[in-house]
């Protein structure tokens, strides 16, 4: 019974991420960085399914700016 609740329960959360991309340039260890520098790790979909250009580069990242 739990396998079949953990099967279930796992397919509704993959279904439910709805049209986006994880990690569109980072990785876990070297992430991308919004304008603000905010990490980011997912980029979400236009209400037209289009993901576009991402916002997010290494050189928004704190750490990556030259001091």
């Amino acid at each position: 019974m739990k396998k079949i609740i953990l099967v279930v329960g796992t397919a509704m959360l993959l279904t439910a991420c709805g049209p986006g991309r994880w990690e569109p340039f980072g990785a876990f260890n070297d992430p991308v960085c919004m304008p603000d520098g905010s990490v980011s790790f997912y980029q979400q979909a236009d209400d037209k399914g289009n993901l576009g250009t991402p916002r997010a580069t290494r050189e928004n990242c704190s750490w990556n700016k030259a001091k």
